[in-house]
């Protein structure tokens, strides 16, 4: 009896199965043909089909970067305005779009990484490799915004070196003091200008003009090129020790004047150069100190002024002839120096400044040119012809 039971569901369940799929079955060939007949079941929302498009039966081409900046309007305009290298074609870098999608793709995902193109310019430090801790926004790269000193450090180590191996005022600052903005390179005349502020002597001039002398991150760090012009130098150089030096010099006007520059000896700022750097000694023992005896003021050479202690030698390479006289000559001038007579350079003393009148009046009213009798002062005749004692 339970096995009649039994069988009688199980062929129950079996005919409903059947029926459930026939049903089914039945719907997808209705749909089906409804397809294939264009017959589709519409709500009355819908008023009228349009037609197929033909766009359908075209190739269509890939979307320009036009489109892109018609619906990212935002975006385009920062890439016009701020974007620098990155202003090129929007697919070089998103070379799939749209991929967002919570849950399944995530938008940091979505979006291209920097690394692709630009790997890891500043080392692989984290502190230095997460580009967005700088640049925030890809499509204005340069715009960094809330900059600090220590976030300049970490790239640019070069500048914060040098700014503390030469010491100066700069040396104190911030970077964000001077580069107010990321990129921004300052005037000099930001803070040097001719309106006040710290010591600006030039005028009329751009920062291209300051920094041929001045390093930026070392300013005291001078050097020069040989061409650099004189009137750079003069400016600061009006202090006592410097005595002036452009004036000097242009009164003098030799040929530390015409056929140098200041920069042509100073190559370096602060440094004395050796007279031998352009010129040959007198004697093959010289010194600069030497040089010096006579020509104490290297910015006018020839304004030679001596201290009565000079070798005669030190004259001979000039005045060969009269050296050659006098060494030759055996009289008591032979045992002077050249400075004892010629105080000055040029300065041709009158025999009258160590011998007074020795003859009596008629003798120095007939021959009033001591040289008539006595030939001339570096070979002289007569009395003094031999040494005496």
């Amino acid at each position: 009896m339970k096995e009649d039971v039994r069988r009688a569901g199980y062929r129950d369940r079996l005919i409903c199965l059947t029926a459930a799929l026939t049903c089914a079955a039945l719907m997808c060939f209705t749909a089906s043909a409804m397809a294939r007949t264009g017959t589709v079941h519409l709500t009355d929302h819908v008023k009228e089909v349009p037609a197929r498009p033909e766009l359908f039966d075209k190739d269509v081409a890939p979307l320009p970067m036009e489109k892109c900046a018609q619906c990212h309007t935002g975006v385009f305009s920062l890439l016009k305005e701020q974007g620098n290298r990155h202003q090129l074609p929007c697919t070089f870098c998103h070379s799939q779009f749209h991929t967002y999608a919570p849950g399944k793709v995530e938008y940091a995902d979505a979006l291209p990484q920097c690394r692709t193109c630009h790997g890891t310019p500043h080392g692989d430090d984290p502190a230095t490799n997460t580009c967005s801790k700088c640049h925030s926004n890809a499509h204005s790269p340069l715009n960094i915004p809330d900059i600090t000193s220590d976030m300049c450090v970490r790239c640019h180590q070069g500048p914060p070196q040098e700014l503390q191996t030469y010491q100066s005022k700069h040396s104190e600052l911030d970077c964000t003091q001077c580069h107010t903005r990321h990129g921004y390179i300052p005037s000099c005349m930001d803070c040097h200008s001719e309106e006040g502020g710290e010591p600006f002597h030039l005028t009329g001039v751009k920062s291209d003009t300051c920094l041929s002398c001045h390093p930026v991150h070392s300013p005291l760090n001078i050097s020069f090129s040989e061409s650099e012009p004189q009137e750079h130098c003069a400016p600061c150089h009006k202090n006592p020790s410097h005595g002036r030096v452009l004036k000097e010099i242009r009164e003098a006007n030799s040929k530390h004047n015409t056929e140098v520059t200041c920069s042509s000896c100073h190559d370096k700022h602060g440094k004395i150069p050796s007279c031998f750097k352009c010129h040959e000694g007198h004697v093959p023992e010289q010194t600069v100190n030497d040089c010096l005896h006579c020509h104490a003021n290297p910015h006018q050479p020839l304004n030679i002024v001596f201290n009565g202690e000079e070798p005669q030698k030190y004259c001979a390479p000039c005045h060969e002839e009269q050296y050659d006289a006098l060494t030759a000559s055996g009289t008591r001038h032979a045992t002077k120096n050249c400075s004892f007579c010629h105080d000055k350079h040029g300065f041709v003393p009158q025999c009258q400044k160590c011998h007074e009148t020795p003859h009596g009046a008629s003798i120095h009213k007939r021959f009033e040119n001591c040289a008539e009798c006595h030939g001339s002062a570096h070979n002289v005749q007569g009395r003094m012809k031999s040494p005496q004692p």
